[in-house]
């Protein structure tokens, strides 16, 4: 399912696919694609649906809202991974790294920790160059792409 965010200011912000319909949505999200945009417009969440801005009312957000909007990316994208192999997050896939009493779920620990790790020192460094003027800012969508790939022993 593709779920649709926005920022601290209801902007929309991207969007991100989950794969477990049934479990909570990540913050700030919402089913409801936003409307077609033109020129200059945006898309502002209202609580019930999206209103259509002219570019007047937009707002360039700071270097603060830019780190949260990719970062509750990136942990709705971990997050997901984790749904998709039966772990209620990654923050529960990642208690089981220290527990050898079932090996299946070591193992995944292990592997969910290392890659959280992963992600996340990936992010922090792009997310630093961008906010530098390093490289230009990617969508959401492109940079969830670039991140380090998830590797679930057998």
């Amino acid at each position: 399912m593709i779920l649709y965010q926005w920022n601290e200011k209801g902007y929309f912000s991207g969007q991100v696919e989950i794969l477990d319909e049934a479990g909570p949505l990540p913050p700030n999200s919402t089913p409801i694609k936003p409307m077609k945009l033109t020129g200059k417009q945006v898309a502002q969440w209202s609580g019930d649906g999206w209103l259509k801005l002219s570019e007047v009312h937009a707002v360039i957000p700071d270097a603060q809202e830019v780190s949260k909007l990719y970062e509750t990316a990136v942990q709705a994208k971990m997050d997901a991974a984790a749904i998709a192999a039966r772990y209620d997050s990654i923050a529960t896939a990642v208690s089981y790294a220290e527990e050898p009493a079932v090996p299946k779920f070591q193992n995944d620990g292990i592997a969910f920790r290392s890659w959280r790790s992963k992600v996340w020192a990936y992010a922090y460094e792009q997310l630093a160059l961008v906010l530098a003027g390093g490289r230009e800012q990617p969508t959401v969508e492109a940079f969830l792409l670039e991140l380090p790939v998830l590797e679930l022993p057998a």
